[in-house]
This record gives structure tokens, sequence and C-alpha cells, in this order.
């Protein structure tokens, strides 16, 4: 049974890599790996705690992929602020692991424009509610 504490400290531990994009490690602009000591970007951080969480006792049940849109008045251009964070159940709240926070945020208080969310324990992707369908 996964506690709080292990996803705060988990959610350290990976956000201690360092960013860098894919096309700097790639050579593509886009591509879904785990983080490694090289670093990585926002969806290797989160697939990284996902897969450390999962090794702490979490269930698949409890967690899920989403993408955002961050800062959403800095750039009207949506392409520079999709984001990919952990979304992480427990206790009765939904906690989002992002690497862009040191610590675990409740998701309500983050005031990022939902797009996509994954079905939790499942490969299946839903669009978020109200969510810009435009952006693919």
């Amino acid at each position: 049974m996964i506690t709080y504490s292990a996803i705060r400290r988990i959610n350290g531990e990976v956000n201690s890599l360092p960013y860098k994009s894919d096309a700097e490690l790639f050579g593509t602009p886009e591509f879904w790996a785990a983080i490694t000591e090289a670093g990585g970007d926002c969806e290797d951080f989160s697939i990284s705690k996902y897969h450390r969480l999962m090794q702490s006792g979490a269930t698949p049940q409890q967690m899920r992929f989403a993408t955002c849109f961050v800062e959403p008045k800095a750039n009207p251009d949506k392409s520079k602020r999709y984001h990919a964070v952990l979304l992480v159940d427990f206790d009765s709240t939904t906690y989002v692991l992002d690497n862009r926070h040191p610590n675990p945020m409740e998701h309500e208080f983050l005031n990022y424009e939902w797009h996509k969310l994954q079905v939790a324990g499942t490969q299946t992707w839903e669009w978020a509610q109200g969510a810009d369908r435009s952006f693919t």
C-alpha cells in the first residue's frame, strides 16, 4: 500500500533529475520514455514516477497520465504550453505529480487547462471536460 510520504519522496527524487527536451536526447520532437540520469522531459518524469510508485505499492487504478496546458495567460500558442503529468488518487484526493512543482499538488489548486486523461488502469485516454478538441 502506498503512503503519502512515498508519493512525496518519489516526486522529489525524480524531479531532481535534469530536464532535457526530446529533441536534445533523441533528436525527435516527441518520444515517451522513462527518464534516465541524462534527463528527460515532462512525460518522461511522469513515466518514471508511475513505475517507482508501482514498485512502492501503488496500483494502476490509483494513477493515470494527463496532458494539460500550463500558464494559460503566458503564451497564446498552446503548443508551447502543452505538458504531461501523473495524477495519483490517494486518501480521497487527486494529486498532480509534476516536474514543475517540488511537491505533489492537489489538482483543483492548479491553474491548468486539462486536455486528455488516461482512464486509470487502462491504455485508454479520454477528453477532459471542456477540453479544446481542436488541439490533438
